[in-house]
């Protein structure tokens, strides 16, 4: 599970920011804490501030600190990072990206984080917390300069192995080396972001349900969830068809190896909907999913995603979770994680919203709910926590935020000259 994430120098975000996912000595909502050995975890974090104010900034960081991971052994010598800097003075735009993760795997407390620009790995470092103090497993410096323990001298023969715009953690993994193994694990198979985009185009949007489809679980908690929402669905049949020899558009004279594209799906999803007549008879009818309001395929694509995050503790971020969704369902996604007779593994949903009937003290602890502001003068995003604020327990949480008392809300003139 993620503990704590800290980013500077990306894209809006110029000096350091943390979003923890650590519970502060509050007795707010005790029992919805996640307890890892000594930690007192959080299970959700909801991210709220004005449009432009740098939400999704921190989300791309996330996203692309993941994937360089991910993708770190597949790219070529002359392959870019990634990464792009706070560009508005001339100090950040020359400078370099800070990322660094505090995460819980397998058992094991580890701290990950690495320093680039565009184009290199400047620093790198790997610590295991077997102890109140970091172990180190290695630490690199001026992309190739590397500083091992004793213990973890072994890792010294994949030195060779690493380029310049590679992570060395995911060199080394790939060497089968069991000491970078586990926290390598955690960002390949633990977390994942999801933006809104990820389910506007219906063939990755239902490429979700088809992952978990052949899991015996996967219909039971759909329909479950459908009927948590009210939604008059009874049933629905789902199929996945490889296509062969696809057929790709492409401009007159141009080809490319299909082969690039992988393995290319069909689906048909139907769903079973019960509706009584005017004389109180009930007759099944089909409908293709198409049909189906823009929630209703929001929650195909959820259902899946929060599924298998409940079963395996794993931790996923989702950018504008509210995007089609009613409240009331967007509370009760939320509740799934909060309630630890349902999220018995340790699972941590993460969202940014507008949705202000969500800052809701009965729904969230305040170290739960972030802002995140942008100075308009000088561009900078900054992150804080509603905890910062110390608002009392009855506060109204909705009516303060609307009235600027937090900050991070757009202040809108009223006309405009044209």
């Amino acid at each position: 599970m993620l503990l704590q994430f800290n980013v500077s120098n990306f894209m809006s975000i110029k000096d350091e920011i943390t979003l923890t996912a650590f519970a502060n000595a509050s007795k707010e909502h005790e029992d919805s804490l996640i307890i890892c050995g000594k930690e007192r975890v959080l299970p959700t974090l909801a991210i709220y501030g004005a449009n432009a104010a740098g939400k999704s900034n921190i989300f791309k960081a996330l996203t692309r600190a993941i994937m360089l991971v991910r993708l770190s052994n597949n790219l070529q010598i002359n392959s870019p990072t990634g990464f792009e800097p706070f560009l508005f003075d001339d100090k950040s735009r020359n400078g370099k990206t800070k990322i660094d993760f505090l995460f819980y795997h397998n058992g094991k407390k580890f701290e990950y984080g690495f320093t680039a620009d565009r184009q290199y790995i400047y620093e790198e470092y790997l610590y295991e917390y077997k102890t109140s103090k970091p172990t180190m497993i290695f630490e690199r410096t001026n992309i190739k300069d590397f500083k091992f323990t004793t213990a973890y001298k072994d890792l010294a023969q994949y030195k060779g192995k690493n380029t310049s715009n590679k992570l060395f953690m995911c060199t080394a993994t790939a060497w089968n080396c069991k000491a970078t193994k586990d926290a390598f694990l955690w960002f390949s198979e633990s977390i994942d972001t999801y933006n809104k985009f990820s389910f506007d185009d219906t063939d990755q949007l239902l490429g979700y349900l088809d992952i978990h489809k052949d899991n015996p679980e996967t219909k039971n908690f759909m329909l479950s969830l459908l009927k948590h929402a009210e939604i008059n669905i009874q049933d629905y049949e789902f199929e996945s068809q490889v296509v062969e020899n696809p057929s790709i558009p492409l401009p007159p004279g141009i080809t490319i190896d299909q082969a690039l594209f992988g393995e290319m799906k069909r689906f048909r999803l139907e769903t079973v909907h019960q509706i009584e007549d005017e004389k109180g008879r009930f007759q099944s009818y089909r409908l293709n999913y198409d049909h189906e309001s823009e929630g209703t395929k929001r929650l195909f694509a959820y259902g899946p995603i929060i599924m298998d995050a409940l079963k395996k503790g794993r931790t996923i971020v989702i950018d504008e979770i509210d995007n089609s969704l009613h409240t009331n369902l967007t509370r009760y996604l939320i509740g799934l994680f909060n309630d630890l007779s349902v999220n018995r593994n340790g699972a941590q949903l993460i969202f940014n919203s507008h949705d202000v009937s969500l800052l809701d003290l009965d729904l969230l602890r305040r170290d739960q709910i972030y802002f995140v502001e942008k100075n308009n003068k000088t561009g900078v995003t900054d992150l804080y926590s509603l905890a910062d604020y110390s608002p009392r327990k009855n506060e109204n949480i909705q009516r303060g935020y609307l009235q600027g008392r937090y900050g991070a809300i757009p202040f809108i003139s009223g006309g405009i000259e044209w």
